[in-house]
């Protein structure tokens, strides 16, 4: 265990070199490098390639390289949260379904073992991160595959991936037990998929989250089962890590800021504070993903809005506070700290949208038990 968690270690320097060289630039040794130390297929079982990753070290590892490149962490954050999803969901998966489910699962740790990039292709406009509102629908052709058509936005990777795994509606009379949206993989280079050179973000820069045009394309296959979103719960894997990232643009900033150490003892004062928090947010996060579980229920749920949402916001306010600290050596646009306070604010708005969150948690607010 110590080895693996030494060979993240080794690729951060590697990672962080080529953020300050090609911030702009996709990272692609960089995801490689992060497939070698075996981090994104860390959650699958040893047998197909991994080690068995937990959610919170997965959150760990996300936090880590976020610290040093937040459009790396991004982009890995998308097949690490594949992983970890389709590796837990194998005990909850329907009877009927499991063996199917199984064969799955090894076709794309195989993939995960050719460093087949796999990347999240799901936000659409207009719908703010809500899964009720996706327009994106696959039809069911004669000879039982699925046609998906739609427009999505911010598809991390674009034409680098390899495959994409999106959302989209079915009639529950082509799919019977479909849930209201169920994800399909979707390989890029398939006719009918048109990945778009738009992308322009304030932040993570170097992701080309761009849109992606479906046009009937030809799903490879779907994920899971009928009903996979709305049993399984997957979504709550992913948002842990993606909180996971503003965090580590805050421990970034940090530990850029106490660099050389103060002599004044009002900052000193004021990074001490900000440590505190930081601190803070960082235990309730990985509070929230130790407790990690498929079909875990609407309760867990919750926690994990709030959670993702208070950690979201209070890591950008750090990020945003010690930049005013951390004086004019950083205000220039192209500075470490001045790109991972950007980075904080993309990653933070659009994974999905706190407004949103803020609207879920109104709705769904209880003081009852956690678990």
């Amino acid at each position: 265990m110590a080895s693996r968690a030494l060979a993240l270690e080794e690729v951060l320097p590697q990672i962080a070199a080529h953020e300050q060289r090609h911030p702009e630039e996709f990272p692609g040794q960089s995801i490689q490098a992060l497939f070698e130390a075996g981090v994104i297929a860390g959650p699958f079982a040893e047998g197909a390639g991994g080690r068995g990753m937990k959610l919170s070290e997965a959150v760990r590892a996300v936090e880590a390289i976020a610290a040093v490149s937040p459009s790396v962490a991004l982009i890995a954050s998308m097949p690490l949260g594949l992983a970890g999803v389709i590796a837990a969901a194998e005990e909850v998966a329907p009877d009927p379904h499991r063996a199917a489910f199984r064969e799955q699962t090894a076709r794309v740790a195989t993939d995960y073992r050719q460093r087949r990039l796999y990347a999240a292709c799901n936000s659409e406009k207009g719908a703010g991160g809500s899964l009720a509102a996706t327009q994106t629908h696959a039809a069911r052709q004669a000879d039982g595959s699925f046609a998906v058509t739609g427009e999505k936005i911010l598809a991390s990777g674009g034409c680098k991936a390899a495959t994409f795994f999106s959302t989209a509606k079915v009639s529950a009379d082509e799919l019977p037990g479909a849930g209201v949206v169920e994800f399909f993989f979707v390989d890029v280079a398939s006719d009918g998929v048109e990945v778009l050179d738009d992308w322009d973000g304030f932040g993570m820069r170097a992701t080309e989250s761009h849109t992606v045009r479906y046009s009937g394309a030809r799903a490879r296959e779907m994920l899971g089962f009928p009903g996979f979103l709305s049993l399984v719960q997957p979504l709550e894997y992913w948002f842990c890590l993606f909180a996971a990232i503003p965090l580590g643009c805050a421990k970034g900033v940090l530990r850029a800021t106490a660099s050389p150490a103060p002599q004044s003892p009002a900052l000193k004062l004021r990074l001490s504070e900000a440590t505190m928090r930081y601190e803070a947010a960082r235990a309730y996060l990985l509070e929230t993903a130790e407790r990690f579980r498929p079909a875990a229920g609407p309760v867990y749920a919750a926690r994990v809005l709030r959670t993702k949402t208070y950690v979201s916001q209070e890591a950008t306010r750090l990020c945003a506070e010690l930049f005013a600290l951390s004086g004019g050596r950083n205000f220039r646009r192209t500075s470490p700290v001045a790109r991972l306070l950007a980075d904080s604010f993309a990653g933070t708005s659009l994974r999905p949208p706190l407004a949103l969150s803020l609207d879920r948690l109104v709705e769904s607010f209880s003081l009852g038990e956690a678990e």
